[in-house]
């Protein structure tokens, strides 16, 4: 874009984007998803919804946990309805000292679109009303980063050694390997982050911008195959300055594999053979949905035109795919750019969703170079 830090990931460090390939279902969903207390009938959508979010251990039936919590009586059970569909959940119970929290769940598909927190929030409600003075949570090693999730909605971290003791057989020997949890470091900063996802249903009627006019000529070219080291350099130059992390932190073998998928495109804009900005679009949701994942400009070209010019011709290049998409995406976060969110609403885009999360600051952690 030609502003100074407009071009990023927009948000993509911090939350993937909701996956909303029935846009008006999640929409519906997001505002209006009915919650309730489990009643009969809702065993096996309950169980559904646990294994998609892979929570279910052989150790632990879930039938038999469901069962056994619908008979204490200081113990809860929330659903969340989507029609006759359970797509969210939340065990709660308060044994007199604390609450506790227990399979806390979203479909996969609804991520992103608040229907956590409204799961939760109702849980800690009906614990609220037992008068309840405090809640715990228990995550899985293997589950760390849905402590991002708690931490935005004000969970703490507690210096407590957890312990466990089955006082009866379990159905199937517990062989979970132990995974050492770090508790976050208090001195590490927090960023709040307002996430905000954007999507296009249908074509922009504007013709394409023209190709901006330089001291020296363009060219606008696909990434066949690219070497991780090249891509890491174009990833690393332009994100940098906007904390894009989450590409910093996969190892090469991951990258290798996003960046060599067929329906992964990545094209480089040159000026004069020296590389000025990128963009990587995602199609391996078609043909449901396309994806900005990645645009930006290296800061050298910053502010010469380059960047509404590269958006409207990567806008352009979605649609023109065959078959087209039903819908293109994208998102912009708060560390961007303070036009960034209005230069995607210039291009055609409209907010969906917003999220607001605190991440650690990728600088402090030494993911990104402070």
């Amino acid at each position: 874009m030609t502003g100074p830090g407009l071009n990023g990931d927009y948000g993509k460090n911090f939350r993937s984007k909701p996956d909303r390939r029935a846009t008006s279902k999640i929409e519906q969903m997001s505002l209006e998803m009915e919650i309730r207390p489990i009643r009969d009938g809702d065993e096996e959508g309950i169980v559904a919804l646990w294994a998609a979010c892979d929570l279910v251990r052989p150790w632990n039936d879930p039938t038999a946990d469901i069962a056994l919590a619908r008979r204490a009586p200081a113990s809860e059970i929330f659903v969340g309805m989507d029609g006759d569909d359970v797509v969210a959940s939340a065990m709660c119970g308060f044994d007199g000292h604390r609450g506790w929290l227990y399979y806390v769940a979203t479909h996969p598909d609804l991520r992103g679109t608040g229907a956590g927190r409204k799961i939760l929030s109702a849980a800690e409600a009906w614990l609220a009303e037992q008068d309840c003075p405090k809640v715990e949570l228990i995550i899985r090693g293997s589950n760390k980063p849905v402590a991002a999730f708690y931490e935005a909605v004000g969970y703490t971290h507690e210096d407590r050694i957890l312990m466990a003791k089955w006082l009866v057989e379990p159905p199937v020997a517990q062989t979970e390997t132990p995974v050492e949890v770090t508790p976050a470091d208090p001195t590490v900063p927090l960023l709040d982050v307002t996430v905000t996802f954007l999507e296009m249903t249908s074509r922009p009627t504007a013709p394409p911008r023209p190709i901006p006019v330089t001291g020296s000529p363009l060219s606008l070219v696909r990434l066949h195959r690219p070497t991780v080291g090249y891509y890491r350099y174009i990833q690393h130059t332009v994100g940098d300055p906007w904390l894009w992390y989450e590409r910093r932190k996969m190892n090469d073998e991951q990258i290798h594999a996003i960046i060599t998928d067929e329906d992964v495109e990545i094209y480089v804009l040159s000026e004069g053979g020296v590389p000025a900005g990128f963009v990587e679009l995602d199609f391996r949701d078609m043909p449901d949905e396309a994806d900005i994942a990645y645009f930006g400009l290296m800061p050298d070209f910053i502010g010469k035109g380059l960047g509404p010019y590269l958006l409207d011709w990567a806008v352009h290049c979605a649609w023109d795919r065959d078959p087209a998409p039903k819908r293109l995406t994208v998102n912009t976060c708060t560390l961007d750019h303070p036009s960034a969110l209005g230069a995607y609403q210039k291009a055609g885009f409209t907010p969906y969703a917003r999220e607001l999360n605190k991440v650690p600051d990728p600088r402090a952690l030494g993911v990104i170079p402070g």
